[in-house]
């Protein structure tokens, strides 16, 4: 027999007569889970909804119907599509459309009419200014209330200029 299959022979027959000091490994198995069949829905224990079809299950709100999450109800209203990938999550935010969709728009509104096109930027550009504005608005009112509050406090300072501090240095003699 090869020195591989002798070593292995050794700790079973250790392990029998109850002298193995090696690691020992067990497993374990969970509950099993239920049977389910098409149709099925449950939530999980992280509060997941699920939905059994047939041959797979669907996870979130995509199994149940009327389900409301914000990802889900996003609608490009060119295409009808639903808004699901990054850009067009930030572009739906913007206009109401998916990126192509935005896209063509503002072609056609370019190669139609330049003034149209003109009076389009104008208004996002005053939009933009609008949030802007809003922004430096609550930073300087947050400004102000720091300001206000007055990060040396006379209590304190008065407090430690009071108190009994012994002065004298003693000299070890």
């Amino acid at each position: 027999m090869s020195k591989k299959y002798s070593k292995n022979l050794e700790k079973v027959q250790s392990m029998v007569d109850g002298t193995y000091g090696g690691k020992i490994q067990s497993g374990y198995t969970g509950e099993k889970e239920p049977e389910r069949k098409v149709g099925d829905k449950w939530t999980d224990t992280d509060g997941i909804i699920w939905e059994q079809r047939n041959g797979y299950r669907v996870k979130g709100r995509l199994g149940v119907e009327g389900g409301t999450h914000q990802s889900w109800d996003m609608k490009c209203s060119g295409c009808e599509k639903l808004i699901l990938k990054k850009w067009d999550k930030d572009t739906h935010k913007a206009d109401g459309r998916c990126y192509h969709c935005q896209l063509n728009y503002e072609l056609d509104l370019k190669f139609d009419s330049k003034l149209r096109w003109w009076a389009y930027r104008r208004l996002k550009d005053f939009k933009n200014m609008k949030s802007i504005e809003r922004d430096i608005e609550q930073w300087v009112d947050e400004r102000q209330k720091m300001l206000q509050q007055n990060p040396f406090d006379a209590t304190v300072a008065n407090a430690i200029a009071n108190g009994e501090v012994e002065m004298s240095i003693k000299k070890n003699t």
